[in-house]
């Protein structure tokens, strides 16, 4: 469930927050907007804290899907894996178990990645200054050469209070300071990576808030460094939340066999893409698939299977908003 970017939440308490396999692990059928930015200053660690991300902007966006893997083209070379995160550069492949969050490979550009020793990247449970240490190693092929990954993962939540995101304040806010280096052996060459983050979890959601990321590549003796931010304009929430993001976008007739009528958001601008996704998190509609005039428009539903859906749209701004709905 989601709430609008345009709400502002209050800081009205600054308790110390506990990631858990119930409350924090992704699932199939969640999708959010995810934001790239200039890197920002990650502030202070410690108890407390007041952070201010305030000033994150959008470069560019990106709608990630979170679905089942087998709905994805590659899902079976990733059979421990629970979900897939999809819609940027690269697919990703997750496994959530009662202990944390373990990575399992990632499927880019015909360059598919399966890792042999999974690296953990969130243990569950997860609080102020908890920390963790784990291997993650793979083998592959990139451009006809064997390559074989060996990396360790650092991680420690060295802070908690509040965050100050462009939307609003967030509280009971749990930052992760995550670190990875990894080195990638060929027969010729080797390229060292290293990959320092800043995460920012909100009490039980499953997606941080944001990310500050800094990295580092060597190959042949010279370092490239980049950073920049990502960050979603949403939280997870409850039941009530999730009514008031649903009320700012109509459907009709509900449930429906044939036509659905859409009715957008006041606040929406330019020509928006649609998806409607399945009760798995499967994308069944996609790109720009709905005949659409002014904030009214149509879209054809009548080969759908009989069942629960999800209508999402997202304007020129990278706004976005959803309903549900039931073919029958």
């Amino acid at each position: 469930m989601t709430l609008s970017s345009i709400c502002v939440f209050a800081a009205v308490t600054n308790a110390q927050p506990v990631l858990t396999f119930a409350s924090n692990a992704p699932v199939a059928g969640t999708s959010y907007t995810m934001h790239y930015s200039a890197y920002v200053s990650p502030g202070q660690a410690g108890a407390g804290q007041s952070w201010n991300l305030s000033t994150l902007g959008t470069d560019s966006i990106d709608v990630i899907q979170l679905v089942q893997p087998g709905a994805t083209e590659n899902g079976s070379s990733f059979p421990g894996s629970t979900v897939a995160e999809t819609g940027a550069a690269a697919s990703m492949y997750w496994r959530a178990a009662a202990d944390g969050m373990y990575f399992v490979g990632s499927d880019a550009s015909d360059l598919l990645i399966v890792n042999s020793d999974e690296g953990k990247y969130l243990p569950f449970p997860c609080t102020y200054q908890t920390t963790w240490t784990d291997d993650v190693v793979a083998a592959f092929t990139s451009d006809d050469f064997d390559v074989f990954r060996n990396g360790t993962i650092t991680g420690t939540a060295d802070g908690y209070g509040t965050v100050t995101m462009p939307f609003g304040t967030v509280s009971d806010v749990l930052r992760i300071h995550w670190h990875e280096e990894t080195s990638d052996s060929t027969e010729f060459f080797v390229f060292e990576s290293v990959y320092d983050s800043y995460l920012y979890y909100a009490a039980g959601q499953s997606y941080p808030l944001a990310q500050l990321v800094s990295t580092s590549i060597t190959f042949m003796g010279q370092t490239t460094t980049t950073e920049y931010a990502q960050w979603v304009d949403e939280l997870s929430t409850g039941e009530a939340a999730a009514s008031a993001l649903e009320a700012s976008i109509d459907l009709f007739p509900v449930p429906v066999s044939g036509t659905l009528n859409i009715s957008l958001p006041e606040h929406f601008s330019g020509s928006p893409v649609l998806a409607i996704t399945d009760a798995e998190g499967r994308i069944v509609r996609g790109g720009r698939s709905a005949t659409i005039t002014g904030r009214r428009g149509t879209i054809d539903v009548a080969d759908l299977s009989a069942g629960m859906y999800q209508l999402t749209a997202i304007d020129e701004n990278g706004q976005r908003a959803t309903r549900r709905f039931i073919v029958n």
